[in-house]
Formats: structure tokens, sequence, C-alpha cells
């Protein structure tokens, strides 16, 4: 619970409570899987059906409460193709290898442990993946995902560390792929 406002029983000067907030553990994959969904013009029951999983365990994952990432390979490739089958944009369901990457990158900040074994996978290279990131925080979702996915933030009520925290990794691979491709950033 975050409490507004209270004075520092030290100083006398007024400080903010803050307070932990645990966003869903699946909010980046979930958004990316159901932009995928719309822009193949599938009802998530066709979806389901198509891919053989239950409605709710895909209303699950598109909701973000349970995480892409924990679902078994065979599963998402089954996701994946019924997508493209349906004629879903392909960026779109690109994104679904790099999205569950994002998801762990903020599991891993909101529970502030060290993010740098995540960073040094290859996927947190890939441009794809400092635009989901920043989706999660950020005002507007990539481009490509613009025409399926409601404007604003995948994480509305993270935290100010959790925020800070993926700030931070944004300008952290931002500035291995500079030093990488040979420019200054």
């Amino acid at each position: 619970m975050t409490t507004p406002y209270q004075p520092d029983v030290h100083t006398g000067v007024g400080r903010a409570k803050i307070s932990r907030r645990i966003p869903p553990p699946g909010a980046v994959a979930g958004a990316v899987l159901h932009s995928a969904r719309l822009s193949a013009g599938l009802s998530a029951s066709q979806l389901a059906a198509a891919a053989d999983v239950s409605e709710s365990s895909l209303q699950a994952w598109e909701d973000g409460s349970v995480p892409l990432a924990s679902v078994p390979i065979p599963v998402i490739e089954r996701l994946e193709a019924a997508l493209n089958a349906a004629g879903a944009e392909r960026e779109l369901v690109a994104d679904l290898a790099v999205a569950p990457w994002c998801d762990l990158v903020i599991k891993t900040i909101a529970d502030s442990e060290d993010t740098s074994c995540l960073l040094g996978d290859p996927v947190a290279g890939e441009d794809a993946f400092r635009e989901l990131l920043a989706w999660a925080v950020a005002d507007q979702p990539p481009t490509r995902h613009q025409r399926f996915a409601a404007p604003g933030r995948l994480l509305p009520a993270a935290g100010l560390s959790l925020t800070a925290g993926i700030i931070e990794v944004l300008n952290t691979v931002r500035q291995d792929s500079c030093t990488a491709a040979g420019v200054t950033c």
C-alpha cells in the first residue's frame, strides 16, 4: 500500500513512501501475442483451437497473468504456426521469440536481482528487444504494434524503482549495441 506523504521522523521533511508494485509476469509477451492474434484476424477461441490450447490459457498469456516464458517451446511453436497460417504480420510473430526475454528482464529487475546474465544473451542486442522493453514504460507501442495495441505503457503501475531499472537496462543495451557497431552514441 502506498502512503502518499509522511514526514520523516528524523528531519521533519516530508517524504513519499514508495510501495513495491509487482507487474504482471508476462505483460510484454502477452501484448505481443495479442497484437499478433489481432493482425491475423483471429478471435481468442479461433487461435486457441488452431494451436490446440485452451482458450483460458491463451487469455492468461495475453493478459500477462501467466508468462509466455513458462510455456513449453512446442506450444509456442504451435502458436507461431497457427498465427503464420492465418496470415499474421510476420514481424509480430517474430516478436514472440523476443518478448518473453523482456518479461524475464523485467521480473529480474522487479526482484532486485542482477540482469547481467540475461543481457549477455544475443537476444538482448536485438532492436526488437529494446523496442519491446521500452514499450513497458513508454507511452507508445513500437510502430509495428500500433494498429493492434492500445497506446500507453504495458506496466502503467510500475513503481519508480522498476521504471528506473528498465531505463538503466535500455541505456546499457543501447550503449552495448553502439560499441558493437563501432559508433558513438
